[in-house]
């Protein structure tokens, strides 16, 4: 992907095969307890096609294609049925590797504006959340597209 570029919520390069412009399109997942991403290219010359894949975060540009192609959303939870669960929720921003402050940025967020994230991210925090007990919504993000 060093020689991608972004188009859109496309990614383009040239095939490996033939040189012609292969697409490639990104999709993310949640999967159990972590998310997945993939990246699904095809040449437009020789129809060669390739799959990469990976576990976590994903790097920058294939973010940014993805975000341009399904949005972000926003986490809420409610805040005066948060705060008594402040301590919990704390952990788990720190258990996903949050330092302190940004475990209490993330809390503060929650129960504010939300958090933004994409589909898939703002999934698997939600899951983690009601987990811990917290009762949260996930709604589209009007400016994210």
């Amino acid at each position: 992907m060093s020689e991608a570029e972004l188009i859109g919520h496309e990614l383009i390069e040239p095939c490996a095969e033939c040189g012609a412009a292969a697409v490639g399109v990104v999709t993310e997942a949640v999967d159990g307890d972590r998310l997945a991403w993939a990246v699904s290219t095809r040449c437009s010359g020789c129809g060669s096609a390739t799959e990469l894949d990976g576990w976590g975060e994903m790097p920058a540009m294939l973010r940014t294609a993805l975000v341009a192609r399904v949005g972000l959303v926003r986490l809420r939870a409610d805040p005066d049925a948060s705060r008594p669960l402040r301590r919990c929720l704390l952990g788990e921003f720190r258990k996903q590797g949050d330092t302190i402050d940004e475990a209490v940025s993330a809390f503060d967020a929650l129960i504010g504006n939300g958090i933004l994230g994409t589909p898939a991210e703002m999934r698997l925090l939600a899951g983690r959340l009601t987990a811990a007990g917290a009762t949260v919504s996930v709604e589209p993000h009007a400016s994210s597209r």
